[in-house]
């Protein structure tokens, strides 16, 4: 209930400021079989190259805005997934993810993301993931996924779309990926202040 209501308010004080928040919406395609993408695409980094990593997730990136420990960040993510072969069971795993103050300490900026060759074994360092599906069974009619998250403590630089599994393909991909207005005590520091 406190959430509800929390994230009520965010709206409402987001929807009365707009001119203090910056929106952007990206797009993303990918067909995955056997742990493997096999075609995908979008409007992230490097021309919406999907990048796997040791840890079997493969990920797009798409660039946010500058760190910044005084914002937020408001994530919705939209897609439709199905098979790709229905004599088969599929294996999808979604996630969202985002770069941590640690990377963005090293200073890579709009350059790179935390990509698999420069984090090496320290994945969990720099990028924090957050579920959205994880289903294993028998093929379904296609499937709709809509899901929001608020990064509460940092704007991050970088956000992202993670998938693994098998036998899928995810369509009509968007990540909206939002500024919270500045650390202001009629803004969002008391929506911060709330959630703690």
């Amino acid at each position: 209930m406190r959430m509800t209501v929390i994230l009520c308010l965010l709206g409402f004080m987001l929807s009365a400021v707009p001119a203090q928040s910056d929106q952007i919406i990206d797009n993303y395609h990918v067909s995955v079989m056997y742990g493997n993408v096999i075609g995908g695409g979008g409007s992230g980094y490097n021309e919406g190259s999907w990048y796997q990593y040791p840890s079997g997730w493969t990920t797009q990136w798409f660039y946010n805005h500058p760190f910044d420990e005084t914002r937020g960040k408001i994530i919705s993510i939209q897609f439709d997934w199905t098979h790709l072969d229905p004599a088969c069971p599929v294996f999808i795993e979604v996630a969202v993810n985002w770069s941590t103050p640690e990377w963005s300490a090293l200073g890579h900026g709009t350059q790179y993301p935390p990509l698999p060759d420069l984090v090496g074994q320290d994945e969990d360092l720099y990028i924090v993931r957050v579920p959205i599906i994880d289903y294993c069974g028998d093929t379904l009619a296609p499937q709709q996924v809509i899901f929001d998250y608020v990064v509460w403590d940092y704007n991050p630089e970088w956000v992202s779309i993670d998938v693994r599994g098998c036998n899928f393909e995810i369509i009509n991909g968007i990540i909206m990926h939002e500024c919270a207005v500045s650390n202001e005590t009629s803004s969002w520091g008391a929506i911060k202040a709330l959630q703690r």
